[in-house]
């Protein structure tokens, strides 16, 4: 039975992650900030307790990163999904994201959890991840990290950290090729979640459902793209 890590599983995209990876017969491992206050997740895990195991992790703390490497030491990953990120300067201190008004230390932040961090924690668990069958990596990108598509500008902290995000999956992409480890960018679409809003184009169900497929369908001849939730290239 295939296993499946994702990271930032409380809610949105993660948690409809976790939750059709079960129904699908996979054994999946889920990380939240903070497991007592994670109700969903807890109520999944009542119903799921041989398949779900959830650890507590916070990608803001580098010392919680490096740790995940001991407590799963000798867990499979078949699939990883960095789905953990920030809406820092999007959702909030976006006042802060604007020409004239950048803040620095927020951009810093964004950079590190957006880009930064999701590598190390890829790094950290890549012993687990080549002990897998299916051996994918896949990072949560959003289609404002393409350069070409960018014709509204602003949302500095936002797109230009995802698009360092992309590079660093083209270079994983390289580097991985001869351990047979296939990576992916993808962008979910204009999701309803707390950070897309009640305004988005489409429900968590849709993206997750085309996500999914997406990721089994992902080999040697896709790795290092960047690809939407149906597939679709998107340019760099």
């Amino acid at each position: 039975m295939a296993t499946v890590f994702i990271t930032g599983t409380n809610k949105g995209l993660g948690y409809e992650f976790v939750r059709q990876y079960l129904k699908l017969g996979y054994k999946v491992i889920a990380t939240c900030r903070n497991i007592a206050h994670a109700d969903n997740l807890n109520n999944l895990s009542s119903n799921f307790s041989d398949k779900l195991k959830l650890v507590e992790m916070d990608l803001n703390d580098v010392d919680s990163v490096k740790n995940l490497s001991k407590t799963l030491k000798s867990d499979v990953i078949d699939i990883f999904i960095s789905n953990a990120a920030t809406n820092l300067g999007y959702i909030s201190n976006k006042e802060k994201n604007v020409f004239g008004a950048i803040d620095e230390k927020i951009w810093i932040e964004v950079l590190k959890l957006n880009c930064v961090m999701p590598l190390m924690l890829a790094q950290q668990l890549k012993k687990n991840i080549l002990q897998g069958v299916e051996k994918k990596i896949i990072f949560m990108s959003a289609k404002t990290a393409s350069i070409e598509d960018n014709i509204s500008g602003g949302m500095y902290m936002n797109r230009s950290t995802r698009t360092a995000l992309n590079q660093v999956v083209k270079s994983l992409s390289i580097d991985l090729e001869k351990d047979h480890v296939n990576v992916l960018a993808m962008s979910p679409g204009w999701v309803k979640t707390d950070s897309g809003g009640k305004g988005a184009l489409i429900d968590v169900k849709t993206s997750v459902d085309g996500m999914i497929n997406v990721i089994s369908k992902l080999t040697r001849e896709s790795s290092g793209s960047f690809m939407d939730y149906k597939g679709e290239i998107i340019p760099w």
